[in-house]
């Protein structure tokens, strides 16, 4: 596995663990939903931008990109109240999901540009992104509990989405190295 998978196989498992410990927070009273939506864009910005510096030979820029739109999404949080209002967290997430699906379209293309066949797999991984995204904007209205295991599963459904990019790459690359 090359360094560039590595990185992107550990940050998704990171995902991954985050989703899930937003899952669990519920149960341990956790339910200030500014706090967890925060703590979950900040963490998730923080690291794509230390993916891209890892991985800062490789010229894919994805991962800045990812920040900026993490603090973006930071400023919303801080100025519009998403406790008492879920429309507002709803928007919140529906922008973040907007800007996020550009930026793994533009990551589909980069791939596309150098003839790599996982373009196809992040265009089906971009349209599950989506997808999940609305689903988990339109069930946004219930109690802070619910609100708090919807972005739980939503944001481990896409560190699952992350995981399969590198895991792919990797079959692709023993394949050809056994042919």
């Amino acid at each position: 596995m090359d360094r560039r998978n590595f990185v992107e196989f550990i940050i998704a498992w990171v995902l991954v663990l985050m989703g899930a410990v937003s899952i669990l927070l519920p149960l341990f009273n956790v339910l200030n939903v500014k706090i967890v939506f925060m703590t979950i864009i900040t963490l998730y910005g923080v690291i794509h931008l230390i993916k891209n510096l890892l991985i800062l030979k490789t010229k894919d820029y994805s991962g800045f990109l990812t920040f900026f739109t993490s603090l973006v999404i930071l400023i919303l949080i801080l100025k519009l109240d998403i406790v008492d209002n879920p429309l507002n967290l709803a928007l919140i997430l529906f922008i973040w999901i907007i800007l996020m699906s550009l930026i793994k379209l533009k990551e589909s293309d980069y791939y596309h540009d150098r003839k790599n066949k996982l373009w196809e797999l992040n265009i089906i991984n971009l349209l599950l992104f989506i997808l999940t995204g609305i689903l988990a904007t339109v069930n946004l209205y219930c109690t802070s509990e619910v609100q708090i295991l919807v972005l739980g599963f939503f944001f481990l459904i896409n560190g699952i989405l992350e995981l399969m990019d590198p895991l792919v790459a990797y079959i692709i690359n023993k394949e050809k190295k056994i042919k």
